[in-house]
């Protein structure tokens, strides 16, 4: 069976198991997210349990790809091919020629829709679904058969209408003939005449029936040619499953695996990364949340509920020393060692770790409900805290450094005065992460580092790109360990850094009206060199793009698809991301990916992916205009024909 369900991975762990007597057998591509990392943890440890040998390799796209395919696939040794959310979108027999008839690729891959040749293959690819495949294509095909009932009735109904008006131009013909039949004095007792006539009928009526079959297959053949037209219109719309990490562990379930060191948590933080970058509806988020904590209740049994309170309200006063610094306890958290915590996390990012001012100040959420890009906003900001009764000077300074009592009183404070500069819903469900040396990191914060120290700018290095990136993925890999909590405060620095250029870019590309409305889209282009070394990154241009689309939100702009890009100097080249919607679009899913592919085969621009998503591309500088201007038309043709 080509697409399984994760229900039958333990048969095909064996078949793994039962390869890797012979050496290292098993090779792991993993893509460039929190999300593929964090998979890649529980997996390695899974096989780590069993002393099964194993490479991993990080891949950043389809050129990665190939390059192991020449590299890598020629070892002999190699028998399983492990995908972390890569590959499952493309036809893997295209990208690996060089796989042999011992080798098969395992792709566990949250990009959707799959490759139809990967489901149909045979031999050399297996897809291990988490079900929601399935479901997708069960409410497509209730889509589809929606439609094509409201196209037969509309059918119906223009049928009707035809006949209708048939059966009058028949009426009033007849009438006609009767009238001069009744006028007509030669007609009268000649028999001759009612002979001619009788034959005049009879081919009048054949006409009428050789008029009706054609009428009738004019009709079925345009009815046919109205189908096939809409089919090939029809435009494939990419999305995502559930997170490769929460797969993942879903799997190691039925190992009865899951109780290894942290795979728990390294599954809330795929989940998490898929809800921080907006890949799932909130909907979908709240869902697995439940489930999470409900699992992680059962594996970390409260304190009591006076300890539950303390994470989720903020820390006692006790817990602090003179500098504002969390103490270490050598009581109850150091006996029971790492924990996992349901908690509530505001929608302002790295609190914890900056000061709430510049927090606030610099997070999409709220600064695009208070706009501010102008004075008239940044007065809200100052005024909100006036009315929550904080001092400014308490604000601006770290947050662990701010009086105990603000800090326990802030969800109640922001409660009752957000609402009234139109913050509502300030916080999301999430996990806190309390290590057993007391400190604390918060499932969303972990997300922000780890990506950011995937995208760290090295651009002063002699290093190649290649080598740079390599070297920024083992480094966030690295981060998520508990050994290594050093790595992830690098990681929050470089995340609170690149924050602040994105507000300032957004604040920039307002004031200088940057932003250009292209019809069904807006667009805009990064050039100015002194940004351009934040957003070559795709997650941080894309960061940027969903920031911009909020701003034009919140001014009271129509709610249109967005396209963000940064010339990338180095390769005289333009990186693109195409962003349809958001959570507060309330559209997941992304049409860019298709129109990028036909604005590339039609005007033969120099293209090329840049990550597994296929709405992520470079495109030549020299190329760049030709390109827009046809993806231009070809939206506005849709949008029309809708």
């Amino acid at each position: 069976m080509v697409l399984t369900t994760d229900t039958k991975f333990s048969e095909i762990y064996d078949i793994i198991k039962g390869d890797s007597v012979q050496g290292e057998s098993v090779l792991i591509l993993v893509a460039r997210d929190c999300d593929s990392i964090a998979a890649c943890k529980i997996l390695t440890e899974i096989l780590k349990s069993d002393l099964i040998a194993y490479n991993v390799k990080a891949v950043s796209g389809y050129e990665d790809l190939e390059n192991v395919n020449s590299t890598l696939l020629e070892n002999e040794e190699i028998k399983s091919i492990i995908m972390i959310n890569c590959g499952g979108n493309i036809d893997i027999t295209n990208v690996f020629t060089n796989l042999n008839d011992q080798q098969v690729a395992y792709i566990i891959d949250s990009h959707r829709p799959y490759s139809i040749n990967n489901i149909t293959n045979e031999s050399s690819v297996l897809i291990i679904d988490d079900g929601t495949y399935i479901e997708q294509d069960e409410l497509q095909q209730l889509s589809d058969d929606s439609e094509e009932e409201e196209e037969e009735e509309e059918e119906e109904e223009e049928e009707e209408e035809e006949e209708e008006e048939e059966v009058i131009e028949e009426a009033e013909e007849a009438k006609e003939e009767e009238e001069e039949d009744i006028f007509d004095p030669e007609n009268e007792d000649n028999p001759e005449n009612d002979k001619d006539e009788d034959d005049s009928e009879n081919i009048d009526e054949n006409e009428r029936k050789s008029k009706k079959k054609n009428k009738k297959d004019k009709k079925t053949k345009r009815k046919h040619r109205k189908k096939k037209k809409k089919k090939s219109e029809k435009l494939e719309k990419t999305y995502y499953g559930k997170s490769a990490a929460v797969s993942m562990y879903s799997l190691s379930t039925f190992l009865n695996k899951q109780n290894l060191d942290d795979l728990l948590w390294y599954a809330v933080l795929g989940l998490t990364d898929q809800f921080i970058h907006e890949k799932i509806t909130l909907d979908s988020y709240e869902q697995q949340y439940k489930n999470f904590k409900e699992l992680i209740l059962n594996n970390y049994p409260s304190n009591g509920d006076d300890d539950e309170e303390r994470y989720r309200s903020g820390n006692d006063e006790d817990d602090y020393d003179e500098n504002g610094d969390l103490k270490r306890h050598p009581t109850s958290m150091l006996l029971h060692g790492d924990k996992i915590i349901p908690s509530d996390d505001f929608r302002f990012m790295l609190y914890r770790h900056w000061n709430l001012y510049e927090s606030l100040f610099n997070s999409r959420y709220v600064a695009c409900k208070l706009r501010v890009w102008k004075a008239k906003g940044r007065f809200q900001l100052e005024s909100l805290f006036a009315m929550m009764g904080i001092p400014l000077d308490q604000v601006k300074q770290k947050y662990n450094s701010m009086n105990v009592h603000y800090k326990k009183q802030l969800k109640q404070l922001l409660a009752i005065n957000g609402p009234k500069f139109g913050l509502v819903n300030l916080y999301f469900n999430s996990f806190l992460k309390k290590y057993s040396n007391n400190s604390e990191i918060s499932a969303s914060d972990t997300v922000y580092a780890v990506t950011a120290l995937m995208e760290s700018d090295n651009l002063e290095s002699d290093q190649s790109d290649q080598d740079i990136w390599e070297q920024n993925f083992w480094e966030a890999y690295d981060s998520i360990s508990n050994k290594n909590i050093d790595l992830l405060k690098i990681g929050l620095k470089q995340s609170i850094q690149l924050q602040k250029e994105i507000t300032r870019q957004v604040t920039s590309m307002i004031e200088k009206r940057s932003v250009i409305l292209s019809g069904p889209f807006r667009y805009a282009f990064i050039t100015e060199s002194s940004d351009l070394k934040y957003f070559i990154h795709p997650l941080a241009l894309t960061k940027l793009g969903l920031f911009m689309m909020d701003a034009f939100i919140s001014m009271g702009k129509a709610k249109r698809p967005f396209l963000i890009g940064a010339l990338n100097e180095n390769k005289n080249s333009y990186l693109i991301v195409g962003i349809s919607g958001s959570h507060s679009t309330d559209i997941q899913s992304n049409t860019f990916g298709e129109y990028f592919r036909k604005s590339a085969e039609y005007t033969d621009a120099t293209f090329k992916y840049q990550s597994f998503d296929t709405s992520i591309v470079e495109v030549s500088k020299t190329d760049l205009h030709k390109f827009v201007e046809h993806l231009h038309g070809t939206m506005q043709t849709n949008q029309i024909s809708k």
